[in-house]
């Protein structure tokens, strides 16, 4: 990907809100991660009208684990690309087409087994977009700015769990589902038009002097020239940590909205206030993240040392779910859990980019939502299979910061060695 003259970079006052590419940039992004969030209700929805609700959470279960198994291959390709530009147009408009493909084939009610399959084409083509976004922004951000773009960066995520289920909510008053797929499909090209000028016409350049390859390797070699493209992104040992996070927090973040209504009714309060404590959970990550923007210059702890830190946090208020006996006690943790996690995100995301080389970003970033959704994946397996959900939950702490303290402990003295940030 081709960045913006060096010379930026040297700026005596860097800046971020008011570069061209930001707004673009920011644009683009949020596409990016709203289809996600639209497709939670949207699938439901179309899956409903073609044969009942329970087919409907089937699409869905069948969108996001597509979505997550083919992530890191899609972020490969991209990363591989002769002409990135080009194939990020291939993917948006294909896209596109696909989502438009399957509100029809839904609208007159075809085969389940043609909707299915269609549904899993339209997850696993664009699967590396939002891992794109964020390597675009790592190429365009002065490295002096990049805990605050990466800030940024988790703030676009939560903005698109925000307003993409009240996108599909206004939208099902229209009683089409074809209509809330459609609006989906519309994603794609706000990605390909807002994204896509940003995104070069090269393969992703080497790091000068290939900084994030060698020492963090698992061999301790240099990558060589080609910016550490020929090492698999799990031969870079100190991108463990950052890539276990991802397990970590998708665990926590499934663990704390699945549990949700039971916690609620065990208070007594109605469960409708679920809705409105995930959103509690988004605003309060916000407000956390603008703190962390602040802060993290004057923070010398080394980034994977911080974001354990974090974690320890975040599955701490996890685990004072359990004994949140009133609807207040569950809405302070909720809200506390929040301010953490949203912050842990840019804390993962700044350390995974200082642990592999440019070659490997789109790889390594799209790789980090697919083992989001694996965490995903193991929570509701807790949840279900374990009857008691104190249990559940403590258990659900207890296996997520297991995992990512195994991958620091992996490379303690490589951590230790590198001192600072």
């Amino acid at each position: 990907m081709d960045a913006l003259p060096a010379v930026a970079g040297l700026d005596a006052k860097p800046r971020l809100f008011t570069t061209p590419w930001w707004w673009r940039w920011a644009l683009g992004t949020c596409f990016a991660r709203i289809t996600e969030p639209m497709a939670t209700l949207a699938l439901i929805s179309l899956g409903t009208y073609v044969s009942g609700y329970a087919y409907g959470a089937f699409l869905v279960s069948v969108y996001t684990l597509t979505g997550a198994l083919t992530a890191t291959a899609a972020g490969r390709v991209l990363d591989r690309a002769g002409n990135p530009r080009r194939v990020l147009a291939v993917m948006a408009v294909s896209s596109f087409l696909l989502h438009v493909a399957l509100a029809l084939l839904g609208t007159f009610r075809l085969s389940s087994a043609v909707v299915t399959v269609t549904t899993a084409l339209c997850a696993a083509l664009p699967g590396g977009l939002p891992g794109l976004s964020r390597s675009v922004l790592v190429e365009y951000a002065d490295a002096r700015l990049r805990a605050l773009a990466f800030s940024w960066d988790s703030i676009m995520t939560e903005v698109g769990w925000i307003l993409g289920p009240v996108v599909i909510a206004g939208l099902s008053t229209f009683h089409l589902p074809w209509i809330e797929v459609a609006a989906m499909a519309a994603t794609f090209l706000g990605v390909h038009l807002f994204l896509g000028p940003l995104v070069g016409t090269g393969p992703a350049a080497p790091r000068p002097g290939g900084d994030g390859a060698g020492g963090d390797s698992a061999g301790g070699d240099s990558a060589g020239g080609d910016g550490g493209t020929s090492r698999s992104l799990w031969s870079h040992r100190l991108a463990w940590p950052s890539l276990a996070d991802s397990v970590a927090v998708g665990m926590a973040v499934t663990g704390i909205v699945s549990a949700l209504p039971v916690l609620l009714a065990r208070t007594g309060a109605s469960t409708s206030w679920a809705g409105i404590l995930v959103s509690v959970l988004a605003a309060t990550g916000i407000a956390g993240t603008l703190c962390y923007g602040k802060a993290a210059p004057r923070i010398t702890l080394h980034i994977t040392v911080q974001s354990f830190l974090t974690l320890v946090a975040v599955m701490a208020s996890v685990a004072a779910l359990v004994w949140s006996r009133s609807m207040t006690a569950v809405a302070v943790w909720v809200g506390v859990s929040g301010f953490f996690i949203t912050p842990f995100n840019t804390q993962r995301s700044i350390s995974l980019e200082a642990s592999i080389p440019a070659g490997l970003r789109t790889q390594g970033f799209s790789a980090q939502f697919a083992l989001f959704g694996l965490g995903s994946a193991i929570s509701a397996g807790v949840l279900a299979l374990v009857g008691d959900i104190s249990s559940a939950l403590l258990l659900i702490a207890a296996i997520g910061l297991s995992i990512s303290a195994a991958a620091n402990a992996a490379v303690r003295k490589r951590i230790a060695a590198g001192g600072g940030r």
